[in-house]
């Protein structure tokens, strides 16, 4: 998982889950948390809720975006709109990611394509570091990478 040390713990999933290997290494790396995130990012962005929020304080229940298969890529407002489902969907589900600008770009020859940069601030601990994703639409859903910026 990571040097022990950073005060970074990992999630509780992700201890669970880990091999008796892992379990040794108590906290987490820069590495090993921003990689948990891009996990995180890819479970959230993929998981489809419908059109409105269902409760009041969110739960689990809201968990993921709404349907954005109908949004064009070339239209402002479903550019708005869908930067706003991801940037409420971050705040609600992933608090070591806080989000900072997100820039939807359309991919030439492909109305229904978008490429996201999510930059933000990668939160372990009393840590903070600056963090890029770019999220991809691929065949199978979103796919996300990290990028660091040091």
């Amino acid at each position: 998982m990571g040097a022990s040390g950073t005060g970074i713990r990992p999630p509780l999933f992700e201890r669970l889950a880990a091999t008796a290997e892992d379990r040794g290494s108590a906290d987490f790396d820069r590495q090993a948390l921003a990689d948990s995130v891009r996990g995180e990012l890819l479970r959230l962005l993929n998981t489809r809720r419908g059109s409105r929020p269902l409760t009041t304080p969110a739960s689990v229940l809201d968990y993921g975006i709404a349907d954005w298969s109908a949004l064009q890529a070339e239209r402002s407002a479903d550019r708005r709109q869908l930067s706003r489902e991801i940037r409420d969907a971050i705040l609600r589900f992933e608090p070591r990611l806080q989000p900072g600008e997100i820039e939807l770009l359309s991919i030439e020859g492909q109305r229904q394509r978008l490429r996201v940069r999510l930059n933000g601030v990668l939160r372990g601990g009393e840590r903070c570091w600056p963090v890029s994703f770019l999220i991809e639409d691929g065949a199978d859903g979103f796919e996300v990478r990290h990028e660091r910026l040091d």
